[in-house]
């Protein structure tokens, strides 16, 4: 069996991408990591750095469609709607008996992937949900989860299958021209669209382990904590930390998260986050971090899409000037 495991980000992510390749390949040592790079090539990084993971850029792997998507979205919108593109590379270059996983960059793994590997022998997609706690109350990590997708995307696992295909084909053309950023019209890029996979797709497992995708928005459920065999975690010793996703972490900062201003999020008010986040500040700075997160992205994200608007303003220009005469 073939197990494939990226991620995807801009030159200024590649500390991310290679402190979660560390971690896989210490804990998931049969798996190949990929990073798949959705900028160019920048001539200040020294891209032999992250070997031997190997690097492939979004326009290697030869989708047409790709100048019109970079046209139309900004870099977030971009970078998550390439990812079923990039599934749909891997599972058809390697074919049958692959397992692929797409991982956010600021992700680190803690265990292996036995359980996953297990789940998909019999399953065709395996997802993460947001949280997996009903409270009486009206919680923040239930807000969250309505406005963004109730499965976090920062994980997604497929094994090879006609099914599989035909669920990343389905994803491919709605991330094609609808993987924006806009929660009024109830689009939150590629995530808020797997909220109706299972509806339409067989075999899609949702895994409930706490030890999976612990991060700011479910934080409130979970609690982490070292034994003294040196692993995380969760809650209870029959729940090991498999992956952390350090999401919005400013490095520096008092809070573990950056995307709520709430003193709820700070590491005083969860002492139990503080070493985890010492580590993966340590690993990520060793990673040349303050080099590479200056970086600006070399992609012109939205120009062609400026270069039309401009030249209909001037024909428009040109007809009202001609029916003025």
């Amino acid at each position: 069996m073939k197990t494939i495991i990226f991620t995807l980000c801009s030159n200024n992510y590649l500390a991310h991408a290679k402190t979660l390749g560390d971690s896989i390949q210490k804990h998931c040592p049969e798996a190949t990591f990929i990073i798949g790079l959705v900028d160019e090539f920048h001539p200040d990084v020294d891209y032999a750095f992250f070997k031997p993971f190997e690097i492939i850029k979004y326009d290697q792997i030869c989708f047409d469609c790709f100048p019109e998507m970079l046209a139309n979205y900004n870099i977030i919108e971009f970078n998550t709607a390439v990812k079923p593109y990039f599934l749909d590379y891997f599972l058809q270059k390697y074919g049958l008996g692959t397992n692929v996983y797409y991982i956010d960059p600021d992700i680190v793994f803690y265990k292996g992937l036995d359980e996953l590997q297990t789940i998909l022998k019999t399953h065709n997609i395996v997802l993460t949900p947001m949280i997996t706690k009903a409270n009486l109350t009206v919680s923040t990590d239930e807000l969250v989860a309505l406005r963004h997708g109730m499965y976090n995307l920062g994980f997604i696992g497929v094994s090879y299958s006609e099914e599989t295909l035909r669920f990343v084909h389905w994803w491919m053309e709605r991330l094609h021209k609808h993987c924006v950023i806009d929660k009024p019209r109830g689009l939150f890029v590629d995530q808020k669209w797997i909220d109706i996979a299972p509806l339409f797709f067989e075999g899609v497992y949702i895994l409930k382990q706490l030890g999976y995708n612990m991060a700011w928005w479910n934080i409130a459920e979970r609690t982490l904590f070292r034994a003294a065999d040196g692993h995380y975690y969760v809650n209870t010793p029959e729940q090991e930390l498999v992956f952390f996703h350090f999401s919005g972490y400013k490095f520096g900062g008092n809070s573990y998260t950056g995307r709520i201003d709430d003193s709820a999020y700070s590491f005083q008010s969860r002492p139990d986050l503080v070493e985890i986040f010492y580590e993966y500040s340590k690993d990520m700075i060793a990673n040349d971090y303050y080099k590479l997160t200056a970086l600006k992205p070399l992609l012109n994200f939205g120009s062609a899409k400026k270069q039309v608007s401009k030249s209909f303003k001037q024909r428009l220009k040109s007809k009202i000037k001609s029916l003025l005469k």
